[in-house]
């Protein structure tokens, strides 16, 4: 077999007989999941297509030249970055979706469990279809953090006793590293790391967690301030701002039908899947010419967009002010806030000097540790602007943000909203529609808790008020505040484990706080 592997072109059909010798994953199981590549420049004669079966438990690989229904999620990509996805290293595999020659289809956060199950290859088939030994990833122990990061972890102690006792329980089981700010009436009750951000490198209150979806609200603020000043109205057609975006069915689409995710577009369709962190051309591209289906009777969708909503909404910003995303955040909202921590996006300059030290996200799949991976982490996915998405800084900066809502809008550095801006932002505007991930309700761009409605659209915890609002970051933070309570919490663990275990995790520590409180 391996003769096979090694002297056969990868991906040709006597290549894929090789690679069936080994033991195939069990189908039909939870833990194995299914992926269609389909190749933009097969060579003669060969499949044009691979159907590829990955055991997220034992690390089993199962390939063979595609036949039937197209598995949930699908790549379409040239040969030489299939055989990167398979059989690359780490960074080889997440510089795939930077390369601007992919597309991708479904269920696209099924490939951080992907990734994380080549990565750890317990079953050792991607070193025999490499033609190497395989070696076992292994995390490195923290090294000692410094005094300061040590003497915030102890205070956060003394003041939520019972919520650091939890957080330490998730650190070195679902999560090397985590890192929490909580404030009560805007005075800062807890801002500490603990574990580890990457191997070698402690987590402390001053390392950078890539915020993740919780960075939406940045633009919910920014559309707010110019709705607020009478520069843009969310009523009105996205193309109204940007003509070049009213085509291929788009032509009525409006920045609240995205803001509140019930726009037409399948969550799976997103066009920017495959090309988040890719060129800028080919992103705007993709983005504004992605044709949309008309909907029956123009009922409102349910379609949560991940990256290709916030892309275009963020290019209204220099139409109406002349400023592009990236400073108009930094000049409107950050240095007001006294954000000065956070990175909307990394320059160069930046990563060259911090790339070393940022946080990985690491992925955990079933009876498995925690991974490192390098999602969110290269050059491009780190200094490319992608909006609410690779935003990064300490919680304590995130805190910052919802203080100033909670304050309507007052900020330490100036009024960043007027209190009517800061309420409509997070009224209910949509009501009355749920998905499968526990969303109901939605502001402008903000998550609003709905355990009112059902315990199973809990947003942030079981003695969150319903006029709690909040985001989460996929798998791995929360923000959120609680105006009954005057109380913000941050939390980030860069253990990124699947829904159900995240939401357990995330629900248990808000809890915490709240009991710490006396809250309960």
């Amino acid at each position: 077999m391996l003769n096979t592997l090694s002297t056969a072109p990868f991906l040709s059909t006597a290549w894929l007989a090789g690679a069936a010798r080994l033991e195939r994953p069990p189908v039909g199981e939870r833990g194995t999941v299914a992926l269609r590549l389909e190749l933009t420049d097969p060579p003669p004669g060969e499949p044009p297509a691979v159907d590829v079966q990955v055991d997220l438990v034992a690390g089993r690989l199962g390939l063979a030249a595609a036949a039937g229904e197209s598995p949930g999620l699908r790549i379409r990509l040239p040969l030489e970055a299939a055989r990167a996805l398979l059989l690359g290293p780490a960074r080889d595999r997440t510089g795939v979706f930077e390369r601007g020659d992919v597309r991708a289809e479904g269920n696209f956060s099924l490939l951080f469990f992907i990734d994380a199950a080549l990565e750890r290859d317990a079953s050792g088939h991607v070193a025999a279809l490499r033609g190497t030994p395989g070696t076992t990833a292994r995390e490195a122990a923290p090294p000692p953090g410094t005094e300061d990061a040590a003497e915030a972890v102890r205070r956060a102690r003394a003041a939520l006793p019972g919520t650091m006792r939890e957080l330490e329980r998730e650190v070195g089981t679902s999560t090397p590293g985590a890192q929490i700010y909580v404030s009560r009436d805007g005075v800062p009750l807890a801002d500490a790391g603990l574990g580890l951000a990457r191997p070698g490198v402690a987590m402390t209150h001053r390392s950078l967690p890539l915020w993740y979806c919780c960075a939406k609200p940045l633009l919910s603020v920014a559309l707010g301030r110019l709705w607020e000043a009478g520069a843009y109205d969310p009523y009105l057609p996205v193309a109204h701002y940007l003509p070049e975006f009213g085509n291929r069915g788009k032509e009525s689409i409006t920045s609240m039908e995205l803001l509140t995710h019930t726009g037409p577009l399948p969550t799976g369709d997103d066009p920017l899947h495959g090309i988040v962190a890719g060129p800028d051309e080919e992103r705007v591209r993709r983005a504004f010419e992605v044709p949309v289906a008309p909907r029956p009777g123009g009922t409102p969708g349910i379609n949560y967009s991940q990256w290709w909503a916030w892309f275009v909404l963020a290019r209204i910003l220099p139409v109406v002010d002349g400023r592009e995303y990236r400073a108009y955040v930094q000049e409107e909202i950050l240095g007001p806030c006294g954000m000065s921590g956070t990175r909307v996006h990394l320059d160069r300059e930046e990563f060259a000097a911090l790339g070393g030290e940022l946080p990985l996200i690491h992925v955990s799949n079933p009876e498995g540790g925690p991974l490192p991976t390098h999602w969110w982490s290269t050059e491009a996915a780190t200094t490319r602007c992608i909006p609410g998405v690779n935003t990064r800084g300490p919680l304590r900066d995130m805190g910052r943000l919802f203080e100033m809502l909670l304050r309507g809008g007052d900020a330490p550095g100036g009024r960043v909203l007027a209190p009517p801006t800061v309420a409509a932002l997070t009224a209910r505007h949509r009501t009355g529609l749920q998905d499968r991930y526990g969303n109901a309700d939605w502001g402008m761009g903000f998550r609003l808790e709905c355990r009112q409605l059902d315990p199973r659209f809990t947003s942030f915890g079981s003695y969150a008020s319903p006029r709690s609002f909040g985001h989460d970051g996929l798998w791995t933070a929360v923000v959120f505040a609680d105006p009954d309570a005057a109380l913000v919490v941050a939390l980030h663990l860069n253990g990124k484990v699947e829904h159900e275990r995240h939401r357990e995790r995330i629900v248990r520590l808000a809890d915490a706080v709240y009991q710490d409180l006396r809250l309960s």
